[in-house]
C-alpha cells in the first residue's frame, strides 16, 4: 500500500466511525470509496477501480506487490513526445508504468506486459459542431422563382457540415494485477504508444 505518514486514528465522524482509510491509514475529508469490506481513499484505489468487490487486505498485497516492483523497475526506455504524457519501459524485467508527469513515482504502478488486458484512445471533452452552408441564398433564389414553395425547398437543399473540435486524447490501460483489477490513464498519449501496447499484447 502507498507509504503516507498515518494521521491520527482518533478521528471519529459524527455517527461514531474512524473517518481514515481501511487500506493506509490516512485521515479522509471526504467520504470512502467502498469496497466488500471496508472504505478506502482515492489514491488506494488507483489499484483497484474495476475490482468494487475487492477485499482490504487484497488492496494491501497489491500495492505492497507494486512498492516491491518499483525497487526492481529499471526503465531502459521512454515512450513520449513534446507535450504527451509518457511510458516507462523495463525491457529486461517486461514491466512497465505510465504518468502524465515527467518521472514515475513511489503511486506509479507498475505492470508486468503479461497483466495487459487491453487498451483504448478516446477524445474527453470533444464538441461536435454542425455548419449549414447556403441555406439563405438557397431560400432567397427559390422564393424569387416559385414564391414561398420554393423558398422552403430551397432552403431544405442547403448542405451540413459536422465537425468535431477540441478535446484531449486520453489512453486508457486495462490491467489484471494478479486478481485485482484497474484501469490506469494519461493524457496525451504519445504516437509510438499503440505500436508498442500492441507488441505487448500479442506477445501474450
Amino acid at each position: 500500500m502507498p507509504s503516507k505518514q498515518i494521521l491520527s486514528k482518533g478521528v471519529i465522524s459524527l455517527f461514531g466511525k474512524k473517518n481514515v482509510c481501511d487500506c493506509c491509514g490516512l485521515k479522509l475529508h471526504v467520504k470512502p470509496i467502498q469496497i466488500s469490506d471496508g472504505g478506502i481513499c482515492m489514491l488506494c484505489n488507483t489499484i483497484c477501480t474495476r475490482s468494487p468487490m475487492t477485499t482490504i487486505d487484497k488492496v494491501k498485497a497489491a500495492w505492497d506487490e507494486n512498492k516491491a516492483r518499483l525497487q526492481t523497475f529499471s526503465p531502459n526506455m521512454t515512450v513520449n513526445d513534446f507535450g504527451s504524457g509518457s511510458i516507462f519501459i523495463d525491457t529486461e524485467n517486461k514491466m512497465a508504468c505510465i504518468t502524465n508527469a515527467k518521472k514515475f513515482d513511489q503511486y506509479s504502478i507498475v505492470f508486468k506486459f503479461s497483466e495487459l488486458e487491453e487498451y483504448k484512445i478516446e477524445k474527453v471533452g470533444e464538441k461536435t459542431i454542425t455548419k449549414t452552408k447556403g441555406g439563405i441564398t438557397r431560400a432567397v433564389v427559390g422564393g424569387t422563382a416559385f414564391g414561398l414553395a420554393g423558398a422552403i425547398v430551397g432552403a431544405s437543399t442547403a448542405k451540413q457540415e459536422t465537425m468535431k473540435k477540441g478535446g484531449v486524447a486520453v489512453l486508457y490501460l486495462d490491467l489484471d494485477l494478479g486478481g485485482v483489477k484497474t484501469t490506469v490513464s494519461i493524457q496525451r498519449p504519445p504516437l509510438k504508444a499503440p505500436e508498442f501496447l500492441d507488441n505487448i499484447i500479442d506477445e501474450k
